[in-house]
């Protein structure tokens, strides 16, 4: 369908998925080449004339059923033949971000074939579009990451570099001003409407392109149901770290709560005040008293 053409008048109101869906999100990008290019540019700060060619590795029968819930939605390419790029979209934070990309970014470095030499191994770039800031992170919309030395700035390796969108930050004007196109790409993602959508094409070209794979995929049944099992599987793994977070802390707090009462019964008041603020002490307090 040439978009040139196509009447967008009909798109009105809520998106039913939005490309925050890590199924949609991995659909349209698998679906779009056009659309991939375009957000690689503005991740990577470069000209479309860059890219000569784009391959995803791990691609999806689109609309065939995952029986594997836990899978993630990634989506790995090869760019130019001499780089490994990683894309996920991210919505709740689990609390392991760095953890979590630094493990992708090793596995995607760690592909040399028996035989090969080290000096082939190709550049890797993991790219995380989060709709959470990590804690500890700086707060902007776009951070970079790259193996450096901390004083005098020399780069020791360009091979592995880290990338982040934090939709989170969206709404710094000087954003908008100083990269405009990924700025659009951030809108998009957390876009809700289609008239958001439209007003964002209407600013952006590649992005224009986006509205008829959008729609088509949107009105796909097949589809559907995967975005909303997806979704549905977010939801309970959010729920499930929530309590397993609030179990791991009860249980720390009736564990202490012990501790101090059996400390005071000893009049152990200083192994109390010390337990209180040293966590191996702690530790080896509560082996002692079987806690």
């Amino acid at each position: 369908m040439d978009n040139t053409t196509f009447d967008y008048s009909g798109l009105t109101g809520p998106l039913k998925y939005r490309l925050t869906n890590d199924y949609m999100f991995k659909a349209f990008l698998q679906k779009n080449e056009k659309a991939l290019r375009g957000l690689l540019c503005a991740l990577l700060r470069l000209k479309s004339e860059d890219i000569k060619t784009v391959a995803i590795t791990n691609p999806i029968v689109l609309g065939e059923t995952i029986t594997d819930k836990s899978i993630v939605m990634d989506i790995r390419l090869v760019m130019n033949n001499d780089r490994n790029i990683n894309i996920e979209m991210q919505v709740d934070n689990l609390g392991d971000w760095p953890e979590r990309s630094l493990t992708y970014l090793c596995k995607s470095y760690d592909q040399l074939k028996k035989g090969e030499n080290y000096i082939d191994s190709m550049k890797v770039i993991h790219i995380g579009i989060l709709d959470f800031t990590p804690d500890g992170f700086p707060e902007k919309l776009y951070l970079d990451y790259h193996f450096v030395n901390k004083k005098s700035g020399h780069i020791y390796s360009d091979k592995l570099t880290i990338l982040m969108l934090q939709l989170n930050q969206l709404g710094n004007a000087e954003d908008e001003a100083n990269m405009p196109d990924l700025y659009h790409w951030a809108r998009l993602f957390r876009a809700t409407t289609w008239e958001e959508i439209i007003m964002l094409a209407e600013k952006n070209e590649s992005i224009k392109d986006c509205i008829v794979t959008l729609k088509e995929l949107s009105e796909d049944e097949k589809i559907q149901l995967e975005c909303e099992a997806r979704e549905r599987h977010r939801m309970d793994l959010a729920a499930a770290t929530r309590h397993g977070e609030k179990m791991g802390m009860e249980q720390g707090i009736d564990k202490m709560s012990k501790l101090i009462i059996l400390l005071l019964k000893e009049n152990k008041t200083e192994e109390l005040a010390k337990a209180s603020e040293d966590e191996e002490y702690r530790e080896v307090l509560f082996k002692r008293y079987n806690l």
